[in-house]
């Protein structure tokens, strides 16, 4: 199927994609030189000037400028390969991000692709880390892929990809939740999203005997490394849907004192696990925690919660702190499973299953 010649006019009323104007050069320049790029202002210049349209008569790239509240905001396009696919990329000025002016521009392209263009599927890929443009990409319903090492290349450096498709009869709207972590209260602890700049913090937390003898499949000594890498992981499965993630925060400091993870969420069930900084041990804290990411878990959704309606705890029948902690938190014994929990021993324990109704 022939490109248009010319760059048509596409619009959801809010957002409108269209050939570039002379008067889109500064906000191009704008967006070009306040972001790390190898763009400069004249590259913008030309870009606007030039660029766009000759990509466009060569069908090399079609590109759309996207105009919103009557400026530019960035620009859109699909690049065609030799098999009738293409890969979409996009970029918004500063101005413009966080409104989902993206997400309205990538389906207006999408719609263009698919039904001007025939492309039989869309690509997307973003340099690992790249939070921004995998959010759109979430939003826009694309399946994500694989992980792929070196693919791309930024500073002078091979860096990994994430990769994603799309094809003509899929929903333009995400598969799959997005988990943000809600900032909870207890009366000392904030519960809220870790930062990276809480490092040193998580590996003297996960650097113990107990956690080497309950947990051995954690690295042992747990090193920044091992930290940055759970950090980004967490963050991964909150973007997929798959679990919550808390830092224990000192309401008052701010200081991380421990972690708790909301996992296996299916059916109206969940499961929660947690470890505490030596700070925090033996201080009731941990039980708080629980008490109050329980009462949010059961909360239905239109007043805020998650709407649930049941809570298990799985640890080893020897991990009587952890034991202690559900049971402090309300949670019954509910069963036990056998030589069913490896221990750093090599041995293997039997494992407890606690749990806690929203009727309870």
């Amino acid at each position: 199927m022939p490109f248009p010649v010319e760059t048509p006019v596409l619009t959801d009323g809010v957002v409108t994609l269209r050939a570039p104007h002379p008067a889109d050069v500064p906000g191009a320049v704008e967006r070009y030189t306040s972001e790390d790029t190898s763009f400069n202002a004249d590259d913008a210049r030309n870009w606007i000037a030039y660029g766009i349209a000759e990509s466009w008569a060569s069908g090399s790239r079609l590109v759309f400028v996207i105009e919103y509240q009557g400026r530019y905001a960035g620009t859109v396009g699909l690049q065609p390969d030799a098999m009738g696919n293409a890969s979409v990329h996009f970029g918004l000025s500063p101005w413009a991000r966080g409104t989902g002016v993206a997400a309205r521009a990538v389906r207006l392209a999408l719609e263009f692709g698919f039904s001007t263009c025939g492309f039989a599927v869309i690509h997307w890929w973003a340099v690992d880390g790249n939070w921004g443009s995998r959010r759109v990409a979430w939003a826009t319903g694309f399946h994500f892929g694989p992980t792929i090492p070196g693919m791309a290349e930024t500073g002078g450096r091979r860096t990994d990809a994430w990769t994603g498709w799309i094809t003509p009869t899929d929903p333009r709207e995400p598969s799959s939740r997005w988990f943000e972590n809600p900032v909870l209260e207890t009366g000392r602890l904030r519960l809220r999203t870790w930062r990276d700049d809480e490092v040193d913090r998580i590996t003297t937390a996960r650097t113990n005997q107990a956690t080497a003898h309950f947990l051995p499949f954690i690295p042992q000594p747990f090193t920044a490394e091992d930290a940055r890498f759970w950090l980004k992981d967490m963050t991964s499965q909150a973007a997929a849907g798959l679990r919550f993630n808390w830092c224990l925060a000192d309401l008052d400091s701010d200081v991380a004192l421990g972690n708790l993870t909301l996992f296996n969420l299916h059916d109206g069930e969940g499961e929660l696990g947690y470890w505490a900084h030596p700070d925090a041990q033996g201080r009731g804290l941990m039980g708080e925690a629980l008490r109050r990411v329980s009462q949010w878990f059961f909360t239905p959704t239109a007043d805020g919660g998650f709407g649930s309606r049941r809570l298990v705890v799985r640890t080893a029948a020897t991990n009587k702190a952890a034991r202690r902690v559900a049971e402090s938190a309300g949670f019954k014994h509910a069963g036990t499973d056998r030589e069913a929990f490896a221990l750093g021993s090599g041995l293997l324990d039997n494992r407890v299953v606690y749990d806690l109704l929203a009727s309870d």
